[in-house]
């Protein structure tokens, strides 16, 4: 593609890739998300296991899997930001979530796909969109046409109405 905008980021750019990033070294932890439902709820079996860090990866793969599949295969997403993931994941819990003794795996499950129909419309909406963006900014803007003239050199006649 002709990139002939202001910027060009459609190619990477081989000579200065580590200047894309911070030379401050920072750390890079998650939040602790142990306590997702203080204040509302108390912890219970299904909280603990739906908010754990093994389920936390589960969805991670889903929604790389999930994403490579809504897109036919043009996206492939990394793993996503935790802290917006666990904030997905509480507001599907406070909406959701049966909270029954019985059939843990089965609640989860059902969680879990809840996360995954909201999150992977949202991940390949903003991934076109960030593509999208990438040409815009590329590429100048084409000027239209100039417009076709209506103007027609028939001679007409004047004819009296009465």
């Amino acid at each position: 593609m002709n990139a002939n905008g202001r910027v060009n980021i459609l190619d990477p750019i081989n000579n200065s890739v580590f200047q894309l990033y911070d030379k401050i070294p920072i750390d890079e932890k998650t939040t602790n998300y142990r306590n997702a439902l203080t204040g509302n709820l108390e912890p219970n079996n299904l909280s603990k296991t739906f908010f754990s860090a093994g389920n936390i990866l589960i969805l991670q793969h889903g929604l790389m899997a999930g994403v490579y599949k809504s897109s036919g295969g043009s996206f492939q997403v990394g793993y996503q930001n935790e802290d917006t993931l666990k904030i997905i994941m509480r507001s599907i819990y406070l909406q959701h979530a049966a909270n029954l003794p019985t059939s843990i795996t089965g609640q989860v499950e059902e969680l879990n796909r809840l996360v995954l129909d909201y999150a992977i419309p949202q991940i390949c909406g903003e991934a076109k969109g960030y593509i999208k963006y990438k040409n815009d900014i590329s590429t100048l803007p084409t000027p239209l046409q100039r417009g076709v003239s209506t103007y027609s050199n028939n001679v007409l006649e004047l004819k009296k109405f009465f």
